[in-house]
Parts: C-alpha cells; sequence; structure tokens
C-alpha cells in the first residue's frame, strides 16, 4: 500500500493511518537523504499502534546512517521541536507518541517526587 504523505510546517514526521505527515522543510535538497531515511521509517509503522511500532521507534535503523543531519535538521528548525510534546493534532485527528507520553510521565513524576516524599 502507497501512503500520502502530506507536507506541513512543524514536527518531524508521524504517520497517521495512511498518511506521512512531514515537515516541508525537509524537501530541501540538503535533507534528501533524510527525507528518504523518515519516509521508510514511517512506512514501517501500522497504521494503528502495535507493539511493533514502539520497537520500531526505539530501534530507528533506517535513520542511524543520517543521524548527524537529523541532529542539524532539528537544531537549528525550531518548528521540530513540537515533536517532543506527547501528542499532536493533524486534519482534526490525534497521534500520540506512546515514547514522549512517556518520557513526560516519567520527567513529571520524578519532578513530583520532593513533594510527595
Amino acid at each position: 500500500m502507497k501512503l500520502k504523505i502530506k507536507y506541513i510546517n512543524s514536527g518531524i514526521a508521524c504517520r497517521i493511518g495512511n498518511k506521512i505527515y512531514m515537515n516541508n522543510r525537509l524537501l530541501k535538497d540538503k535533507y534528501r537523504d533524510l527525507h528518504n531515511a523518515i519516509i521508510k521509517h514511517e512506512e514501517k509503522h501500522s497504521s494503528g499502534f502495535k507493539k511493533q511500532d514502539l520497537i520500531n521507534d526505539f530501534n530507528n535503523f533506517e535513520l542511524e546512517p543520517v543521524k548527524k543531519e537529523y541532529t542539524i535538521f532539528v537544531s537549528s528548525n525550531p518548528s521540530t521541536w513540537t515533536e517532543f510534546l506527547p501528542f499532536w493534532f493533524y486534519d482534526g485527528k490525534i497521534a500520540v507518541s506512546v515514547v514522549m507520553t512517556s518520557l513526560w510521565g516519567i520527567t513529571i513524576i520524578i519532578g513530583c517526587l520532593p513533594w510527595i516524599i
């Protein structure tokens, strides 16, 4: 199945159903390899959420060869920082990042420990 790609102004990339939402700045020639690696990564995700999706996000095999390019892209484009939020809204649909939700939850719990103990 061929996924549709919709270019947006924020985040990095996210798959919801049969559509991949990608930051339009990835269309620049200097990010061609990163763009292609991200598409390969997002194509490996399911249209819903399964255990394999979480494993895919932790492994990131497709992004390993472009790690430096990814870091430069994120650090030089503040619009990508929304990717680190636990959820986003695209076309009236909500996308939840289990990884980011977990990290935010752990951070909040640890931050609240001094008041709990």
